[in-house]
C-alpha cells in the first residue's frame, strides 16, 4: 500500500512540477541578447553640388557586434559598434572655366583651363555606434522590425582630387599672346594626369537607420537575423575651414606654384551627406 502511495506522490509532484514549468516558460525569456554582425550595400550622396559634378553610387560594409536588453518577448533596446568602410566619388567631364588675373609681372591676362575629367575621391573609415529599439515575432520565423540612431565617429576621411587631360593657357590681349605649351611652372600647358591631396577631414555624423527582416531560431538561445536595412545621413559633414573657395582650379602668381587645385568641398555651398541601403546579417546568442 505505502509503496502505491508513494508512486502516486511522485506521479503528482512529477505533474505538477511540469505543469509549473509549463505556465513559467511561456513567461521567461532571455533579457540579453549579444550579436556579431555584417552588412554590405550601396552608398550614394546628396545634396548640393557644382555644376555639372555628380556623386557616383558606390560599395559599401561593415562589420561589428550588437548588444539588447529586451524588456519582455518582443521589445529591446539595442546599443552596437560597427567598423565601416566606404569610397564616395565626385565625377565631373570636359569641365572649363575662365576669369581675369594678373600674373607675378603685374601683367593682366585671361586664364582658362579645360579638363576632359575630374574626380574627387573620399576614402572613409568610421566607426558606428547605433542606439536602436526592436520589435520581433515570437514564432520560430518572424519578422522584426529595428530603428533608431547612429553616431559615427570618423577615423579617416581624406580626400584625393584628379585631372585627366588639363589644358591650361593664358591669353595677353595687350600683346595678342596666347600662351598654352610647356610653362607648367607659370601655370600654362597641358597634363596627362595631376593628383593633389587637400588637407580636409570630414565631421563627424548623425543618420537615422532603419532595419526590417526575418529572425530564425536555429538553436536553443541562437538566432539569425537577415533584413534589409537604410542609413540616411542627417547632418552636413563639410570639413571646417579657415577660408571658402569657390572655383576648383584657379591660379596663384607664384612660379614653380602657379596652379591650386581646390576640393568642391570647400566651396561655401558644400554639403556632404549620404544614405546608404543594403542587406544585414546578424548571428546572436541569448543569455
Amino acid at each position: 500500500m505505502k509503496k502505491y502511495i508513494g508512486i502516486l506522490t511522485l506521479g503528482l509532484l512529477v505533474g505538477g512540477y511540469q505543469q509549473v514549468q509549463a505556465q513559467y516558460s511561456r513567461h521567461y525569456f532571455n533579457q540579453h541578447e549579444v550579436a556579431v554582425s555584417v552588412k554590405a550595400g550601396m552608398l550614394q550622396n546628396y545634396g548640393s553640388l557644382p555644376s555639372q559634378i555628380s556623386s557616383d553610387l558606390k560599395f559599401n560594409t561593415a562589420i561589428g557586434l550588437q548588444y539588447d536588453y529586451y524588456l519582455s518577448r518582443q521589445w529591446s533596446l539595442g546599443i552596437g559598434a560597427q567598423y565601416a568602410m566606404y569610397t564616395t566619388d565626385f565625377t565631373g567631364s570636359n569641365l572649363t572655366g575662365q576669369s581675369e588675373e594678373i600674373d607675378s609681372d603685374n601683367q593682366k591676362f585671361i586664364f582658362s583651363y579645360d579638363g576632359k575629367t575630374f574626380k574627387e575621391q573620399w576614402k572613409v573609415n568610421q566607426v558606428n555606434i547605433p542606439l536602436t529599439v526592436q520589435y520581433v515575432g515570437e514564432a520560430e520565423t518572424a519578422i522584426y522590425v529595428r530603428t533608431g540612431v547612429q553616431f559615427s565617429l570618423m577615423m579617416s576621411s581624406k580626400p584625393t582630387v584628379t585631372w585627366n587631360n588639363l589644358q591650361t593657357s593664358g591669353y595677353f590681349p595687350a600683346y595678342n599672346l596666347l600662351l598654352d605649351e610647356a610653362l607648367l611652372y607659370a601655370g600654362f600647358g597641358f597634363q596627362e594626369k595631376v593628383e593633389h591631396k587637400p588637407d580636409l577631414e570630414l565631421k563627424d555624423r548623425w543618420a537615422w537607420i532603419a532595419e526590417v527582416g526575418v529572425k530564425h531560431n536555429i538553436s536553443e538561445n541562437q538566432n539569425l537575423y537577415v533584413g534589409l536595412y537604410f542609413d540616411l545621413g542627417l547632418n552636413n559633414q563639410k570639413p571646417s575651414i579657415n577660408e571658402t573657395k569657390e572655383r576648383i582650379l584657379v591660379y596663384k602668381p607664384e612660379l614653380d606654384n602657379a596652379l591650386e587645385y581646390n576640393s568642391i568641398q570647400e566651396s561655401s555651398k558644400a554639403v556632404f551627406k549620404n544614405y546608404s541601403f543594403g542587406i544585414q546579417l546578424r548571428y546572436a546568442i541569448g543569455l
